[in-house]
């Protein structure tokens, strides 16, 4: 059914609803469209229900709340002066030391998701199961099982886990996001608000966008590709299938538009889906296990698109200007000067700022590009290797080196850096010695004896500890049978505890 067809259906219906005169012949042909229309979307509905889950996780949070968090993110509104640079424009209210204030409790979330093989794999985004301790999938049929996390790629919000039973299930059929265009009918079927299986339509309202989630550390997780729709969409939405008009899953509903200081977060008409396309290149590499936390590329640059008197001084036709490149970027490091115009990426020729970060957002980090600019009527190829958000360099021959100062203990379940004057500012602590608590896996060792991040580590069985090195020599020596003393200061007031393998 073409657009123009859809568009005459709908017009059809707000006149028979209305109950304006027309030709007997004109309503029946009106209400037999609509109708063959609503027993489509009746079939679909019974179709994909089957497939489409509840999630219930279970987490550790610093709030205490019965309900915790419904899995869903926010979009903010992307900003060319910003593309690269790693300025969130936020505010940091949440940090680390605050967060390490904070009692720990255990907290219920939900999302959705589909199955997508018979043997009972699910697709979710990465945000529903974040830290889960446990999860449970409940079916259409209302039945529920255990479930396990099996893969996930944390900077495409994607995730994928397994039903544990041998029992058969319907899967969802995909699609191809290719083909869907600005305008297409599609429906979402999910569990907003915990009201399970709730089915809504819209339309795809945009395709293409740039989706900027800004983190605590400065840097952007940004998808390309996304699908924006009006369908209805919700907290407990995220994770469940957009379906075209035949029923084929062609994006995964990932977030919603609100704002986060009212705590306005319903629906508004911004809806955003992660096209099952890019799905699809790394499904089975999750079902196989594979678990990424992999950052966001950045080049470390700001964009200006270029207007007619911009161009007309410039003496160019079409490009990206770079009024400013940040010290800290691989930018810097390969060449890239203020001043200089993007006009190709990798042979592409480059239009505007929005088309060169959708390019960059679309490698990983460690790739090398190849931006040729112009440079005082001249072009220079300039060779980059794309870092992790905020940092310098991905490393030698695109290998991502580990931050320096960073240890984690596998022993204890515990990841700290050495207190530089850098560290004890983003976790607003003061310099000095010991190190700093960056990580604990839940139901560790570390865990168990309530260290929590932010912690700063002063001694271990009484032998203060300058640097991440050593204390990671420190742990490798104690004997954890016997118990591991350690000096930990939280919020300028220190305690003794004790680390103990029982």
């Amino acid at each position: 059914m073409n657009a123009v067809k859809r568009m005459l259906i709908c017009l059809a219906g707000a006149v028979l609803a209305a109950g304006l005169a027309l030709p007997v012949s004109a309503k029946v042909e009106a209400a037999g469209e609509l109708k063959a229309m609503q027993d489509n979307l009746r079939e679909i509905a019974k179709q994909v229900n089957p497939s489409v889950v509840l999630i219930v996780v279970e987490k550790k949070t610093s709030e205490k709340t019965s309900g915790g968090k419904y899995g869903f993110n926010f979009d903010f509104p992307n900003d060319l002066r910003k593309f690269f640079k790693g300025d969130n424009g936020g505010d940091d209210e949440d940090t680390p030391k605050k967060r390490q204030k904070m009692p720990q409790y255990k907290s219920s979330g939900m999302g959705s998701g589909f199955v997508v093989t018979a043997d009972g794999y699910v697709i979710t985004n990465y945000h529903v199961i974040e830290d889960a301790n446990s999860v449970k999938v409940t079916m259409f049929d209302e039945t529920t099982y255990d479930a396990e996390v099996k893969g996930y790629d944390k900077r495409h919000d994607v995730a994928v886990v397994k039903i544990k039973s041998d029992k058969k299930f319907r899967a969802a059929e995909l699609g191809d996001s290719d083909q869907t265009l600005v305008g297409d009918i599609v429906i979402a079927i999910g569990n907003p608000f915990g009201y399970s299986n709730t089915v809504t339509m819209g339309i795809v309202s945009a395709k293409g966008r740039l989706f900027d989630n800004p983190e605590l550390n400065g840097a952007i997780k940004r998808i390309p590709n996304i699908i924006q729709t009006d369908a209805a969409i919700n907290p407990g939405n995220s994770g469940g299938p957009l379906l075209n008009i035949s029923g084929e899953v062609i994006g995964v509903n990932m977030a919603i538009a609100g704002d986060f200081s009212t705590g306005n977060v319903g629906n508004m008409g911004l809806g955003f889906a992660i096209p099952i396309k890019d799905i699809k290149k790394i499904l089975e590499s999750l079902i196989k296990g594979k678990k990424s936390v992999a950052e966001t590329p950045w080049v470390g640059i700001r964009l200006q698109d270029i207007d007619t008197k911009l161009a007309k001084k410039l003496g160019i036709q079409s490009g990206v200007l770079i009024p400013e490149v940040d010290e800290k970027g691989p930018g810097k490091a390969a060449g890239l000067l203020s001043g200089d115009v993007v006009v190709k990426l990798d042979g592409k020729e480059i239009s505007n700022g929005k088309q060169l970060a959708g390019a960059v957002a679309s490698k990983e980090v460690g790739d090398p590009v190849v931006m040729t600019v112009n440079r005082g009527g001249k072009e220079k190829d300039i060779k980059i290797v794309l870092a992790p958000w905020g940092e310098k360099s991905a490393g030698e021959n695109g290998v991502v080196k580990k931050e320096e100062g960073t240890k984690k203990s596998s022993s204890i379940g515990v990841t700290v850096k050495t207190l530089t004057d850098k560290t004890a500012k983003l976790y607003g602590l003061k310099s000095g010695d010991g190190v700093v608590v960056t990580g604990v896996e839940d139901g560790s060792i570390a865990d168990n004896a309530e260290i929590a991040e932010g912690d700063i580590i002063k001694e271990v069985d009484r032998k203060g500890v300058k640097s991440a090195a050593e204390f990671d020599k420190a742990i490798e020596d104690a004997d954890l049978k016997a118990g591991i003393l350690m000096l930990v200061e939280r919020e300028e007031t220190s305690r003794y505890v004790v680390l103990v393998k029982e």
